[in-house]
């Protein structure tokens, strides 16, 4: 299945975002606001440092071992755009080299994100083309012609439709669905502008646990516990 059109997340929203990355630790606070969920396993890791962007997902599910849906996809970016490819578990073929790089380049995609590996390494590093993957290894797949775009995939832990937001920066990387992205917007935003107040008062010699009196959060499971043990005796 191959969709060409897709929904995006609305321009101003994504603007919204980008616009956040003027704060250190962005993905934090944006998962914070969504319960602490929607961020990437820990496997992620950037090509080189000082990867950050936000852009919306073209999303790509290959058979392991085929790059022909890739390929597509890059032809169906808009600018801006960030290719998120479920590798169907695969972590021994590249589904991203120089080729497909500077084509993506081209049409002015924000990004590549692999749930598997990619090759030519240096060459990308010198193009300054951000790529987020779980390894590296130079044999690349064949082109087969199987695989999907733009249908709902599951890269790195992480539920992502197309047209949702996708947010990366060195602590790793996040996605907002694009039916909430208003919401976690204004929650992010908030968040990152009054957490000063609570870094202020650490610095006058408080600490996190007494501002959040952690010591309540435990008395609660405590008395919690304590209920359930004196129900089963």
């Amino acid at each position: 299945m191959i969709i060409e059109k897709i929904e995006r997340a609305p321009k101003e929203i994504v603007e919204g975002f980008k616009s956040l990355l003027s704060y250190d630790s962005v993905t934090c606070a944006v998962s914070d606001s969504m319960g602490r969920f929607n961020a990437m396993t820990a496997a992620m890791k950037p090509l080189y440092p000082g990867i950050r962007f936000v852009g919306t997902a073209v999303t790509v599910r290959t058979l392991a071992a085929d790059i022909a849906a890739p390929f597509k996809a890059i032809d169906l970016c808009d600018p801006g755009d960030v290719i998120l490819i479920d590798s169907h578990g695969s972590q021994d073929t590249a589904f991203w080299g120089e080729n497909m790089t500077m084509s993506a380049i081209n049409r002015q995609v924000t990004a590549a994100i692999i749930d598997g590996a990619c090759r030519d390494v240096e060459e990308i590093r010198k193009l300054r083309f951000p790529v987020i993957c779980k390894g590296i290894v130079p044999n690349v797949g064949s082109v087969s012609g199987y695989g999907q775009i733009n249908i709902t995939i599951q890269c790195a832990g992480v539920s992502v439709s197309p047209g949702d937001i996708v947010i990366a920066d060195e602590n790793g990387v996040v996605v907002v669905p694009k039916n909430d992205c208003r919401m976690i917007l204004e929650k992010a935003q908030t968040l990152l502008e009054t957490e000063h107040i609570v870094q202020e008062k650490i610095k006058a010699g408080a600490t996190i646990g007494q501002l959040i009196n952690v010591d309540e959060v435990f008395k609660k499971v405590f008395a919690y516990q304590n209920k359930a043990v004196n129900k089963e005796g």
